[in-house]
């Protein structure tokens, strides 16, 4: 489902003032939860910006076998390789209902300037560090409660007690582990003092935290 309603906050919006005086060059629209935004193998056409909820991005192989699950909230680039002309290597699919701001890859283009721009560059050693931070942490490593700490630590708000958050299921799935056993997980953490999972998951502690992200203890 797509939606032209504006979002609210426009006049605030930091890609508003970026783009300069008069109207701002990105669309606003909304998807609801479980759209397909870009399918794996898909030319996107359009650059989105997420201004509220969040997202995943999965790849499967050839065979079927899923190859990346990963998770993006606010603030966050999708379809970039519209910039490109180049196959998007992930689903992307609404996971809460999602307000997104949209501008085509050649508008896109435009906008930051040439190969050679100061935007062009920022906005590739932008993705490129992305990148990188998201390569470098493996969400299936170490025990159950190791893996629930560790994604605690960096997307607690993933799991926030409000109408965009991310249901359970998909973390675990995530995690590579059962629905019940992330709730056990999170019952024993918040048992330990690190977290507060009464409304909703609150980070309490987290250099205790960090140390049980890093451990291979027993759940």
């Amino acid at each position: 489902m797509l939606s032209n309603s504006p979002v609210s906050d426009c006049s605030a919006c930091t890609l508003g003032v970026a783009s300069g005086q008069g109207r701002c060059r990105f669309t606003p629209t909304a998807r609801e939860s479980g759209a397909t935004i870009c399918a794996q193998g898909e030319r996107p056409r359009t650059v989105y910006f997420i201004k509220e909820g969040f997202v995943s991005l999965s790849a499967v192989s050839t065979r079927g076998s899923e190859m990346q699950l990963t998770l993006r909230g606010p603030h966050s680039l999708l379809c970039t390789e519209a910039m490109r002309g180049e196959p998007s290597p992930s689903e992307v699919r609404a996971l809460s209902r999602v307000k997104l701001c949209g501008l085509a890859g050649d508008a896109m283009n435009q906008w930051v300037g040439p190969e050679r721009s100061p935007a062009r560059a920022v906005l590739d050693l932008v993705l490129s560090e992305s990148k990188l931070q998201r390569d470098e942490v493996n969400y299936r490593q170490g025990d159950c409660l190791a893996r629930v700490a560790r994604f605690a630590l960096a997307h607690a708000r993933f799991l926030a007690d409000r109408p965009n958050a991310v249901r359970k299921q998909v973390v675990a799935r995530l995690l590579g582990m059962r629905p019940e056993t992330l709730s056990r997980c999170l019952t024993r953490l918040e048992r330990d003092g690190v977290l507060d999972a009464s409304r909703g998951v609150r980070v309490v502690d987290a250099r205790r935290l960090a140390v049980i992200a890093s451990e291979d203890v027993a759940a």
